[in-house]
């Protein structure tokens, strides 16, 4: 009897392991969503809390050309961002519902070659309710301009 007791105990604590890590592989594949920049498809990693709004893309050397980041908003405002230990440029792209309000093109990182560190606050001309994050260039590359409509896809 206590045997089995062991062997329930064992197998159940598999299946716990077993579908926590399925509910982490599906919270994972949910936590990126695509938007087509004029038919270009850049996968968006999606930053919708305050700590991760803090980290951004501070930690990365760099981004493909084909990723971004998306940072999500309760509701519109003036939202700041800064580049602070940001390791490579990147074009910083507003938008409120579906429309783009303002793009920072070619925002330097936090250190210029003149070892000059970037403190610079980059705002929106009008409330924003998202932000997008990609390589800097790519917003003139694709023509992206203010005024522009977007949709983010799930």
């Amino acid at each position: 009897m206590g045997r089995n007791i062991i062997i329930f105990g064992v197998i159940l604590i598999v299946l716990i392991g077993i579908a926590y890590l399925s509910f982490s592989n599906i919270q994972s594949l949910n936590g990126r969503k695509t938007v087509d920049l004029k038919g270009n498809k850049i996968q968006l990693e999606v930053s919708d809390s305050e700590t991760e709004h803090q980290k951004g893309l501070s930690s990365r050397d760099n981004l493909a050309k084909d990723r971004g980041m998306l940072f999500t908003f309760a509701k519109p405002d003036l939202y700041s961002f800064w580049m602070k230990e940001m390791r490579f440029p990147i074009d910083i792209i507003f938008i409120n519902n579906d429309k783009i309000v303002t793009i920072h093109h070619n925002v330097p990182a936090f250190m210029d070659t003149n070892k000059t560190p970037n403190l610079t606050i980059y705002a929106p001309k009008s409330p924003a309710d998202k932000v997008i994050e990609i390589n800097a260039g790519l917003a003139k590359e694709y023509e992206i301009k203010e005024g522009d409509t977007i949709k983010i896809n799930p």
